[in-house]
């Protein structure tokens, strides 16, 4: 209180300090008292005994302590009507008069009436628990039952308890309140491999759980009837899987691959997910799942159009079957393996595009190969091991950098040689390449004279990029076949991704193109000469 007391007097001081007027009389201007509803408030919920109301006497005196006013200058009306409050279990209507006038010294004029919040927090209200959600509860747990087979009697007589959660989608708050289990029929096999099934009936009655009583409940029109639910299952005899089950869907997945060629990491997947009866032809074996690994440089394979993909294909159990402890220990049913892939869905490289005035500088050298991702680093070793880049000049690279730059003629005037020294001496060469600038070399290095931009939404990407790579056209063959889109016809270059193809100059109307595709996320860099 004494806390209190020292704030709320030091704010009111402040407060007050702001209205004074000087005068010749040297009277004060009156504050209305609706400037201090929230020291009012503070006051209010800072009685002690919060279960009990406020009284007249108890409050003006409480004024008069905590320095609001001296004794009589605020008058307070309780409400002797308690009502039940909004977010408390109680609260009192109290009317707070400031009794200043022209002729006394009171510091506080006209009236407010504020809400004392007391009697303890109520509790939530319950949450009711509807019809909807009930229906929704019980096809969720037959939806379970059709999916989950038990591996015995005893698991599922101690899943199906009084108070035990419900599986499947149930509503928040509801278990089994009672639950019967009957045993209905079984098969019967002769052959071991072929697994046995047992049906079994499930009836009772949903509930909310014993302890969670006062938190729900159900809604009115919940009746009887809606609770009670019947559902059926099965019981599985599990028969082990043969080590060479999985030792053959290991080969006839890679076969499979062996034979396919796939766009990208996502066609693979679609393909192999798809025809996966058709290829492992074993009812006792299926795939779980399907997981992109990373880009690997295959040397062998440097001159294909492919990228090669790094994937893993697990395996899993159907139902009726298991595999071996000894399988799941060493993970044989985690198949590793690699895939060929016209195009890189991942990990852009980023290509910055620098904007002066209404022009576009579009070069490969403004292309940033980010060295802590393994799939821009795999993109760079394959334009270097095909002599499509090389690095920056080692011995003086600051130099080598700012030729090319000047043969941009972007900057101009009597400070170009400064303009152009604070460009290089930035970040817009940070993990970049020299893309063959400047290099005397053999003519066997690849000079990127055009660029090919593949928009990625547009009709028969695959076939369009398939059909320039490594191809040998002029450059106007090339955009009428493939519908690509060169430097000077590209418009949207601002965080927009593209497939690109660079292509060199064969002879003089002809180009040649790269074997491989690269997808770069285009960013503009505005340019101030």
């Amino acid at each position: 209180m004494k806390k209190l007391l020292l704030a709320l007097s030091s704010l009111v001081v402040t407060s007050s300090a702001s209205t004074i007027v000087v005068s010749c009389s040297t009277k004060t201007e009156k504050q209305n008292i609706d400037s201090i509803e929230r020291f009012l408030t503070a006051i209010l919920h800072s009685k002690q005994n919060d279960q009990e109301p406020w009284t007249n006497d108890a409050l003006e005196t409480e004024l008069v302590n905590q320095k609001v006013d001296v004794a009589g200058g605020i008058s307070v009306k309780v409400s002797e009507k308690i009502e039940e409050g909004t977010i408390t279990n109680k609260q009192q209507s109290i009317v707070f008069i400031g009794n200043g006038t022209s002729k006394n010294n009171y510091k506080y004029t006209g009236s407010i009436t504020l809400i004392y919040n007391f009697g303890g927090n109520k509790p939530a209200p319950k949450k009711k628990i509807t019809k909807a959600e009930l229906a929704v509860t019980i096809i969720g747990l037959q939806n379970f039952l059709d999916t989950v087979h038990f591996k015995s009697e005893s698991v599922v007589k101690s899943t199906f308890v009084p108070n035990a959660n419900i599986p499947g989608t149930p509503a928040e708050g509801v278990v089994f309140k009672d639950a019967t289990v009957v045993i209905l029929s079984s098969t019967q096999p002769t052959d071991p491999s072929i697994p046995k099934f047992t049906k079994f009936k499930v009836s009772g009655t949903v509930g909310i759980k014993t302890n969670d009583s006062e938190y729900y409940e159900f809604d009115d029109d919940v009746t009887d009837e809606d609770k009670k639910f019947t559902c059926e299952g099965t019981i599985v005899d599990s028969v082990i899987i043969e080590d060479n089950v999985i030792t053959q869907s290991t080969e006839k997945i890679n076969n499979w691959i062996k034979n396919q060629q796939f766009s990208d990491y996502n066609d693979f997947k679609n393909k192999l997910l798809i025809n996966q009866k058709e290829i492992l032809e074993n009812e006792q074996i299926a795939i779980d799942s399907v997981n992109n690994l990373d880009i690997i440089e295959n040397n062998s394979n440097i001159d294909s159009k492919f990228w090669t993909n790094q994937v893993s294909v697990n395996l899993k159990a159907s139902a009726g079957y298991e595999f071996s402890e000894e399988v799941i220990q060493k993970e044989q049913n985690k198949i590793k393996t690699d895939i060929e892939i016209l195009k890189i869905q991942s990990d852009p490289l980023k290509w910055h595009v620098l904007t002066s005035k209404d022009k576009k500088i579009i070069e490969p050298q403004f292309i940033q190969f980010n060295s802590t991702t393994n799939i821009n680093k795999i993109q760079k070793e394959y334009l270097i091991n095909q002599q499509i880049t090389q690095e920056w000049n080692q011995d003086d690279n600051k130099t080598h950098q700012k030729q090319f730059v000047e043969s941009l003629n972007i900057y101009t005037g009597d400070d170009k040689d400064q303009k152009i020294n604070k460009f290089v001496n930035g970040q817009h060469f940070t993990n970049t390449t020299a893309f063959n600038f400047g290099s005397n070399a053999s003519e066997s290095l690849f000079k990127v004279d055009e660029i090919l931009f593949f928009d990625k939404t547009q009709e028969n990407l695959n076939d369009s990029i398939n059909g320039v790579l490594g191809e040998t056209k002029t450059l106007n063959d090339f955009v009428a076949s493939s519908n690509a889109l060169t430097r000077e016809k590209i418009e949207n270059t601002q965080n927009i991704s593209y497939y690109v193809v660079f292509l060199t100059k064969d002879k003089e109307d002809t180009y040649k193109a790269a074997n491989r595709t690269l997808n770069v996320m285009l960013q503009e860099i505005p340019i101030v000469d």
